[in-house]
C-alpha cells in the first residue's frame, strides 16, 4: 500500500468506531433473539393505512374481533361422526384451538317465550282468521307436537324461530351440516388458542390438519379463516427467504469467483454484505418492534446492491493498483446517495410493510458502504490474471467514435417506446397484488362462505341514531330496498339486527295484531277443537302484560352469537355530551347495480356505506399516482443536479437509468401489463441502481475497471432482484419483474454512455499485462 493510500488517523478511528457499532448491533440482535420477539407474518402488513372516521374505525374493529380469531372447517366423507370426532381430538391435542362452538342448532324457547306475542312472523303475519285456526288445529292434532293451547295456541314462537333458524345449517345425525347437491358437509367451528399470526400455533394447527388428511385420505376438508391465510403467507415468505436469498448468494458467489478467482477477494466482496445485514437487521427490528417475513424476503435482494461498492473498489485495485483510491470515493458516495434516495422515498408511502422494507434496505446499504470505505482499503489481495482478461474482453463492448447506425437505431427505439407508452400503457389497482395467499386457498374460503351463506364483511352499511328505538326503525326502513336487491339477484345476502329485534313501534303493532287475531280466531278454535271454555280467558291473560324485547336482552341469548358483530354499541361524539348508537348491516357480494343502490341509501346522514375493497383500491390508485409524481420529480431534480456537476456530460449519467425506465414501461405496454404501485416502486430501484452505473460511466468513462464493476453490479443486482420475479407474493413478483427488465436495459445502455472514450495508458497497459 502506498503512502497516499494509507488510512489517516481519522479514518483509523472511524474504522474502530464502525467495529464498535457493529458489536453493539450484534448484542442488540442477540437480545432480540433471546426475548423471542415473534416475527410478523401478517399478510395485511402491506395494506395502506386508509384514513377512517371514528365510526368506521369502530366498525372495522368490530369486524376484526368477530373474524380474526375464529375458524370454520367443513368435512365431507363416510362415517361422518367418526371423522368429526377424530378431527376434533387432533385439533385439541395440538393446542391450537381454545374451544369449539356448540354442535347443536340452539332454540332459545325459554328465553324468547315472554316476547312471543310481539314477534310476528310469516305465515301468521299475512294470514286471515281461517289460516290462524287451521294452523292451530294442525299443531294440536299432529302426533309429537309440543303445542301449548293455553300460552301459544297458534305457534307464534315456533313461526318466529323457524324464520330466524332458516339457514343452510341443519342437524344431520345430530351434527350440524350443510346439504350441497345431495352431499353433506359437516361444520366444525371455534376459536383459536392464540393470535392467527402466532407462528407456533399456525404450525401446530397445520400439522393437525395434515395428520388428519393422512389418516383419512378419502375425506374432503374445506378451510375458512384468517389463520390459514396467515400460515400460508408465513410459509411462503420463509420459503422465499431461503430460496431467493440462497439462490442470490450462490449465483453472485459463482459470478464473483469466476471473475476474481481469489478466496480473499471473494471474502472482501461478501464482507460488506454481512456487515450491512448485521447493521440493518437489529436496528429495523428495534425501530418497528417486530420484523415481517416479507421484509426478510425483500431484504434478500440487498445482497445484489450491497456488493456494488466493494466491486468498484476491488476492480479498480485489480486493474489499476497504482490508481489513488481518492478518485473512487466521490463516485461511491454519489452512488450511495442515489440508492438511498430510491429506497427512502418509500418511507413517504403509507404502507407499513413497505416502510419497514425500505428502512432495512437503506440501513443495509449504508452499513455496506461504511464497511467498504473504512475497512476494505486496508486489504489489498493479490490480483489474478483472469480478471484482467475478462475486463479486456468486456471492454471491447464499446461504441466506436462514429456509430450513426447504432445511435439512429437507439433513437428510433426510443421514439417507438415512447409511442407505445402513450398509446397502450394501462394501470391496475387490483387488490390481489397485496394478497400472497394461493389461489386454491382463496377459492376454498369463497366456497365455504357460499355454502354457509354468510356475508364476507368486505361490504357493510353503518346506521346511527340517538336512541335504540330510532336505530331499529332506521334498520327496518332499509329492509325493503335490500330485500328487493336480494330478490333480483343483485345482492347475495344481508343481515341486520332489526330482523331479530323489531323496533318498539313494530312490536307494539305486532301485539295489537295478535290481540285482534286472538279475538277473532280463538273462539272458533276452542269450539272446533273441543277445548275447555276457560282456555279463552287464560289465553287472553297472557296478552295483557307483554315485555318489550330489547337489543340488550337479545344479544345475551345464545342464538344471537352471530349477531354480536353487528352491534357497535354507543359512543360519545368528540367534544359533545351526546351519545350515538350504531349498528352494522353486513352485506354479501354485490354487483354494480347493488353498489349504486347502496351508495344512494348512504346519501342520508345516518347511513354510511363502506366497501373495503373499493376503498383500498382507490387508495392504491392515489398512492400509485403519488409515486409516479415522485418519480417524475426525482428525475427532474437529478437531471438538474447532474447537469450542474457534469455539465454537457450529464447525459452519460442519465441515459442508463432513464432509458431503462422507458424500456421497462414500453415492454409493459406491449405485453398489456397494467402498471401497479409495486411496478413503480421497482422503477424507483431501477432508477437508483441505474444512476450508479451512470455515475461511474461519467466519473471514469475511460476505465475498464469501472465497466467491469458496472457489469458485475448489474449482473449481481439481476440475480438478486431478478429472482424476486419468481416470488409467489404478487407485490414482490411485480417489483422483481420490473427490476429484471430495467436492470438488463441499464446494462445494455451503458456502452452508449461510455461512447467516444478511450482507455487511459496505464490501465491499458495493466490489461495488456494480464492477457
Amino acid at each position: 500500500m502506498s503512502d497516499a493510500q494509507r488510512p489517516t488517523r481519522v479514518e483509523r478511528l472511524a474504522a474502530w468506531g464502525w467495529a464498535g457499532l457493529l458489536l453493539g448491533c450484534s448484542i442488540l440482535l442477540a437480545s432480540l433473539l433471546r426475548q423471542a420477539t415473534p416475527l410478523d407474518t401478517r399478510i395485511t402488513a402491506l395494506l395502506p393505512e386508509t384514513p377512517r372516521t371514528a365510526l368506521i374505525e369502530r366498525a372495522e374493529r368490530r369486524l376484526t374481533q368477530a373474524f380474526e380469531d375464529r375458524f370454520v372447517l367443513l368435512v365431507s366423507g363416510e362415517e361422518s361422526a367418526r371423522l368429526i370426532t377424530d378431527l376434533k381430538v387432533r385439533l385439541q391435542a395440538s393446542g391450537s384451538v381454545a374451544g369449539f362452538d356448540e354442535t347443536t342448532v340452539e332454540r332459545p324457547d325459554d328465553a324468547l317465550a315472554p316476547y312471543r306475542y310481539r314477534l310476528l312472523a310469516e305465515p301468521l303475519a299475512s294470514g286471515d282468521t281461517e289460516a290462524w285456526v287451521q294452523r292451530a288445529l294442525a299443531r294440536l292434532f299432529t302426533p309429537g307436537s309440543d303445542a301449548d293451547p293455553r300460552r301459544d295456541p297458534f305457534g307464534l314462537l315456533d313461526a318466529w324461530l323457524a324464520q330466524r333458524l332458516d339457514g343452510p345449517i341443519h342437524l344431520v345425525d345430530g351434527l350440524p351440516a350443510i346439504v350441497d347437491r345431495d352431499r353433506h358437509w359437516f361444520v366444525i367451528s371455534g376459536r383459536l388458542s392464540a393470535s392467527p399470526y402466532d407462528m407456533p400455533m399456525q404450525r401446530r394447527l397445520v400439522a393437525a390438519l395434515s395428520s388428519f388428511h393422512d389418516a383419512h385420505p378419502e375425506a374432503e376438508l374445506l378451510r375458512s379463516g384468517l389463520v390459514f391465510h396467515a400460515a400460508a403467507g408465513a410459509s411462503q415468505a420463509k420459503r422465499e427467504v431461503s430460496t431467493i436469498g440462497l439462490g442470490s448468494l450462490l449465483g453472485i458467489g459463482l459470478l464473483l469467483w469466476a471473475t476474481f478467482r481469489r478466496g480473499s477477494i471473494l471474502a472482501s466482496l461478501l464482507l460488506p454484505v454481512g456487515c450491512g445485514v448485521l447493521f440493518a437487521l437489529p436496528l429495523t427490528w428495534a425501530i418497528f418492534g417486530t420484523l415481517n417475513l416479507l421484509t426478510l424476503a425483500f431484504g434478500a435482494s440487498l445482497i445484489g446492491i450491497a456488493v456494488d461498492y466493494a466491486l468498484h473498489l476491488q476492480c479498480a485495485r485489480q486493474l489499476a493498483p497504482e490508481r489513488p483510491l481518492s478518485r473512487l470515493w466521490p463516485g461511491l458516495l454519489l452512488g450511495l446517495a442515489s440508492s438511498l434516495v430510491a429506497y427512502l422515498a418509500q418511507l413517504a408511502t403509507p404502507l407499513p410493510g413497505l416502510r419497514q422494507m425500505a428502512t432495512f434496505a437503506a440501513l443495509g446499504l449504508l452499513g455496506a458502504w461504511l464497511t467498504v470505505r473504512l475497512w476494505l482499503p486496508r486489504f489489498a489481495p493479490r490480483p489474478h490474471g483472469a480478471t484482467a482478461r475478462i475486463a479486456a474482453r468486456l471492454n471491447r463492448l464499446r461504441l466506436p467514435s462514429r456509430a450513426p447506425y447504432r445511435w439512429t437505431l437507439l433513437g428510433l427505439l426510443g421514439l417507438f417506446a415512447g409511442g407505445l407508452i402513450v398509446a397502450r400503457l394501462t394501470t391496475s389497482d387490483d387488490l390481489r397484488q397485496l394478497n400472497p395467499s394461493p389461489d386454491a386457498l382463496i377459492a376454498e374460503q369463497q366456497r365455504v362462505q357460499a355454502l354457509l351463506e354468510r356475508p364476507t364483511g368486505s361490504r357493510y352499511l353503518v346506521v346511527t341514531a340517538d336512541r335504540e328505538a330510532e336505530l331499529l326503525e332506521r334498520l327496518e326502513a332499509l329492509e325493503a330496498p335490500l330485500a328487493r336487491l336480494h330478490e333480483q339477484g343483485h345482492l347475495a345476502d344481508y343481515r341486520h339486527l332489526a330482523q331479530a329485534v323489531p323496533s318498539p313501534a313494530t312490536q307494539q303493532d305486532n301485539l295489537a295484531r295478535v290481540r285482534q287475531a286472538y279475538t277473532r280466531a280463538l273462539p272458533p278454535l276452542i269450539e272446533r277443537a273441543g277445548l275447555p271454555g276457560h282456555l279463552h280467558e287464560s289465553a287472553f291473560d297472557a296478552l295483557r302484560s307483554v315485555p318489550l324485547l330489547t337489543l340488550d336482552e337479545w344479544l345475551k341469548m345464545p342464538l344471537a352469537r352471530a349477531d354480536s358483530m353487528l352491534w357497535l354499541g354507543e359512543d360519545s361524539a368528540p367534544g359533545t355530551e351526546s351519545r350515538e348508537l350504531a349498528a352494522l348491516i353486513a352485506l354479501g357480494d354485490a354487483d354494480d347495480v347493488a353498489q349504486q343502490a347502496l351508495a344512494r341509501l348512504a346519501s342520508s346522514s345516518h347511513v354510511h356505506y363502506q366497501d373495503r375493497v373499493a376503498t383500498l383500491s382507490e387508495h392504491l390508485a392515489r398512492l400509485r399516482n403519488q409515486i409516479a409524481l415522485w418519480l417524475a420529480v426525482a428525475v427532474a431534480g437529478l437531471a438538474l443536479l447532474f447537469g450542474w456537476r457534469y455539465r454537457w456530460q450529464a447525459w452519460r449519467v442519465l441515459l442508463p437509468p432513464l432509458g431503462a425506465v422507458v424500456a421497462t414501461l414500453a415492454l409493459f405496454s406491449a405485453l398489456g401489463i397494467g402498471l401497479t404501485l409495486f411496478h413503480l416502486l421497482g422503477l424507483l430501484l431501477v432508477l437508483g441502481i441505474g444512476l450508479d452505473a451512470g455515475i461511474f460511466s461519467s466519473e471514469h468513462p475511460d476505465s475498464p475497471a469501472a465497466w467491469l464493476a458496472i457489469s458485475l453490479s448489474c449482473a449481481s443486482s439481476l440475480l438478486a432482484f431478478g429472482l424476486l420475479a419468481f416470488s409467489a407474493t404478487p407485490a414482490l413478483h411485480y417489483l422483481g419483474l420490473t427490476c429484471l427488465i430495467g436492470l438488463a436495459a441499464t446494462w445494455g445502455l451503458v456502452p452508449f454512455a461510455r461512447a467516444a472514450t478511450m482507455p487511459t495508458t496505464h490501465e491499458h497497459d495493466a490489461i495488456g499485462d494480464g492477457q
